[in-house]
């Protein structure tokens, strides 16, 4: 059993030494990583939902490869971009079937839509030795150390890291990790300003992640997708985005109905006398 697990390992390396290499090489105009597609559309409305389904997840693509010192394995968790058309309260909900735990990040894009970020940071390596975004920093705030491949102004146009979400109650990465980040499991308000949110929440569950987003601004968000249980086999997820709108918007439409209803109520009771005048 030693020997199989010895002769594993040493067919594992060489792999992962050309990966790297490959992924070092500066190819600046080209985007590092590809954007997923939603089942209809990227466009969230007020009081709308988007949703992708059945997904295919890794089981570490979110951390737990030791390998990578525990960061996220970019290339191969997934990526989605969504434009929210409204200030409005969101809801991003992913579920995964029983051989994937999700982990999940959202960033902010503004005015633009995530443009996948670049290979041309080489100089940025983790302690694993692996370039982003092989491996990059999927928990720390932009600028931080495996982000600048996707950081505006540096190497892509998302301008700030919002929150994050892990599923798997045993993570619990607080050093050694592979860009110097912190990996928690539960839900995480990392944003550093209210540009674009007035506060976040959510809950996990065994296989599944909820994060909330008060008051939304209108622009674009990209989310990565990834597992993070390397117990598990990994497996099928569904993405849900969905819209509630702001209570000021309820009000007035309560508001309004009530107008509504009064004015239909007086106006009965006026014909009703003019009934009983005539």
């Amino acid at each position: 059993m030693n020997n199989r697990i010895s002769l594993n390992h040493r067919a594992f390396l060489p792999g992962m030494i050309l990966l790297m290499l490959i992924w070092s090489i500066p190819l600046h105009a080209q985007a590092s990583v590809g954007i997923d597609t939603f089942d209809a559309s990227n466009q969230l409305n007020n009081a709308g939902q988007i949703s992708a389904s059945a997904r295919f997840g890794l089981s570490d693509s979110y951390t737990g490869n030791v390998f990578l010192d525990y960061s996220a394995w970019g290339v191969n968790g997934s990526w989605f971009a969504f434009q929210n058309q409204n200030i409005t309260d969101v809801t991003i909900t992913v579920t995964g079937d029983a051989g994937f735990v999700p982990g999940v990040t959202v960033w902010a894009t503004g005015a633009a839509e995530f443009d996948g970020g670049t290979l041309g940071f080489a100089s940025e390596f983790s302690t694993a030795g692996f370039s982003t975004p092989l491996s990059f920093n999927a928990t720390g705030a932009m600028g931080a150390p495996g982000t600048l491949w996707m950081a505006s102004g540096h190497g892509g146009n998302a301008i700030e890291t919002l929150a994050y979400a892990v599923a798997n109650p045993n993570v619990n990465h607080t050093f050694g990790t592979g860009w110097g980040e912190t990996i928690l499991s539960g839900v995480h308000d990392i944003s550093l300003t209210d540009t674009f949110e007035a506060g976040i929440s959510g809950n996990t569950d065994a296989n599944a992640v909820a994060l909330q987003f008060n008051s939304l601004a209108a622009g674009w968000y990209a989310l990565y997708i990834g597992g993070a249980d390397t117990t598990t086999t990994g497996g099928n997820y569904d993405l849900i985005v969905s819209a509630v709108p702001e209570n000021e918007i309820w009000a007035m439409l309560l508001a309004g109905l009530g107008l509504i209803g009064w004015r239909l109520r007086n106006q009965s009771a006026t014909d009703g006398v003019s009934q009983v005048v005539v």
